[in-house]
């Protein structure tokens, strides 16, 4: 696996869009866990400073370094559950689910504004490198965002969604036996393999955004074109790629291409 800091001698622009989303969006996600944590009554993120969108707080150091070495985060703010379902049954599962819609609005803002402006920005901006930057900025706040709404979801301990099932089925919290334990290690091993798939669709999902919404939906057929060929697919080995290159013309060609050079594997929260 590549470092992820020497993506910045490769593309600079690129590195730095990547870190802006991913830290961002894992910093607001924890932040509306705390905040939908004091709406019910608990105290315990707000009193210990999570009520931010500093990463150091809401990430941690070593979660940082880990995201400049290997592309790979997470963050975690503390609940107490026994005071949420005081005030409410659903409460927990509330708190546990409000970090991954956050990521789901972010997703929606992305795919929007990407697939709006994908055949509109050179009419807004007539600078092309700043239409690039902005398309490529919500292209990878889509991406990125889908994955981890997604990725927080799965059923798995330690993930939003296995949280957030465990109040409904309190049993899944007393794992005792070894073959309990054996399946959990099994879920968490076919998590990361998983994470490819996820990731490839969450690509697949920000480039409908285009044909979805641009402005010449009449000429779809003769624009139409595949984000990934098949040769860059073997290329890559089917990891996840994060490298994005706008290759623009305001008359003519696909406003936008993708290319997989640099396979990063970022944006894992939790």
């Amino acid at each position: 696996m590549d470092i992820f800091l020497f993506l910045i001698y490769k593309d600079t622009k690129l590195f730095l869009m990547i870190t802006l989303v991913v830290v961002f969006s894992i910093c607001l996600h924890e932040f509306f866990h705390a905040w939908t944590a004091l709406k019910f009554g608990d105290t315990t993120a707000a009193d210990r400073g999570h009520l931010t969108l500093n990463p150091l707080r809401q990430m941690g150091p070593m979660s940082i370094i880990m995201f400049l070495l290997l592309g790979f985060a997470w963050g975690a703010v503390p609940v107490n559950p026994a005071v949420l379902r005081a005030r409410s049954r659903h409460a927990p599962a509330i708190v546990a689910l409000a970090g991954p819609a956050t990521n789901f609005g972010l997703f929606l803002i992305g795919f929007f504004f990407f697939g709006f402006l994908a055949t509109r920005i050179w009419i807004l901006v007539e600078n092309e490198a700043a239409g690039e930057t902005i398309l490529e900025l919500f292209l990878l706040l889509g991406i990125y965002n889908l994955f981890l709404c997604i990725f927080n979801l799965l059923p798995i301990p330690g993930l939003d969604g296995w949280n957030a099932l465990t109040e409904y089925m309190p049993r899944l919290r007393n794992i005792h036996s070894e073959f309990a334990k054996g399946v959990t290690i099994f879920l968490i091993f076919l998590l990361f393999f998983l994470a490819d798939d996820i990731f490839a669709l969450s690509r697949d999902v920000m480039f409908f955004a285009k044909d979805l919404l641009s402005a010449d939906r009449g000429d779809r057929q003769e624009q139409a074109f595949s984000p990934f060929s098949h040769e860059d697919e073997d290329r890559t080995g089917g990891l996840p790629v994060a490298s994005v290159s706008a290759k623009t013309g305001k008359n003519s060609g696909p406003p936008l291409e993708i290319y997989a050079e640099d396979a990063i594997f970022t944006g894992l929260p939790k």
